[in-house]
Formats: C-alpha cells, sequence, structure tokens
C-alpha cells in the first residue's frame, strides 16, 4: 500500500537547510520516492495559526520503502545536517 509522507521543517539556517534539501532530492532521486508537493507555510485560514514553516509530501511504495530509506547508510549521513539546519516533523498516512 503506498505511503504517503508529510514533512514539515522549522528552518534554523536557511543555507544549510538547502545543502540538507539537494542533498535529500538526490536519494530520493536514486529510490524513486515521488515528490508530490512542496510549499512555504502562508497562513492559515482555520484552525490554530502555525508559524512559518515549510511543508512537502513524498509518496513510497510501501512501508518498507520508507524504512529503506530513512535507515539507508546514505540518509544516516545526512541527519546532523537536517538536525542542524531545521526541527523536522514527519508523519506517515496509508494511502
Amino acid at each position: 500500500m503506498p505511503v504517503l509522507n508529510f514533512s514539515y521543517a522549522d528552518v534554523k539556517d536557511p543555507q544549510k537547510f538547502q545543502d540538507y534539501v539537494k542533498a535529500a532530492a538526490v536519494l530520493m532521486e536514486q529510490s524513486q520516492v515521488e515528490v508530490i508537493v512542496r510549499g512555504q507555510y502562508k497562513t492559515t485560514k482555520r484552525g490554530n495559526e502555525e508559524k512559518p514553516h515549510v511543508a512537502a509530501v513524498f509518496r513510497y511504495p510501501d512501508m518498507e520503502a520508507v524504512e529503506a530509506f530513512y535507515s539507508s547508510e546514505a540518509y544516516q549521513a545526512i541527519v546532523p545536517l537536517r538536525d542542524e539546519a531545521c526541527t523536522m516533523s514527519i508523519q506517515l498516512y496509508e494511502e
């Protein structure tokens, strides 16, 4: 069953965040992860106002693909850059 990954990043260092996004994009392409949407927060129409952040949605073929991606040595190598660049929340949803 396909899995949607909703990622939200509160950016701490814009340059490091761009470096992380570039590195992660290469890995995602190699892993055939589909980018559904990326966007920067603008406003809230209903509910609690959120502080500015960046959001993205990715599609993986299944949960095994998600686990393989995040546990890979290549992704683990960029985790320190991610953590310096932003505070990230990653939520998974079955499609």
